[in-house]
């Protein structure tokens, strides 16, 4: 699965590069929308990981540019920000935006949300991942080795 992340954090970007190919994912980046939407031009993309607030392009409008691209209607698309206010979690309030995650929440939290998201929609779970490990795990209460 290759994952793209966005984010102006050129920090965050190598934390999540790092914990996402342990986990064997393949692992893109870009620090910005624009930059971003280059980078899908050249290589096709099964998840975007995108901070709300950057220069250039931000995330809610990388969200809504990706939505418009054939083949990426339906792209798993996850919001992360240093921000979980009323204004951040209003700007990233959209039906088609599957989750958000708050910059320094456990990095469980991420990688269950990664996991989730890359379960294709009809066989994933009812409820999406939770802070609260138990709302993540199977009915049977597997914990998907973590």
């Amino acid at each position: 699965m290759k994952i793209l992340i966005v984010d102006d954090e050129p920090q965050y970007r190598l934390l999540l590069r790092n914990l996402l190919q342990d986990h064997g994912y393949e692992v893109f980046d870009a620090s910005d929308g624009e930059e971003a939407l280059e980078r899908m031009a050249r290589v096709k993309i099964d998840m975007v990981i995108s901070d709300v607030y950057m220069p250039l392009m931000d995330g809610v409008k990388l969200h809504r540019t990706v939505r418009d691209i054939a083949g990426y209607e339906r792209l798993p698309f996850l919001f992360v920000s240093a921000y979980d206010d009323d204004h951040t979690r209003g700007a990233v309030k959209d039906p088609r935006c599957e989750g958000f995650v708050r910059k320094g929440k456990p990095v469980r939290l991420l990688l269950d949300w990664v996991s989730y998201l890359a379960t294709p929609e009809h066989l994933r779970g009812k409820f999406p991942p939770t802070e609260d490990r138990s709302a993540s795990r199977s009915p049977a209460g597997s914990d998907r080795g973590a």
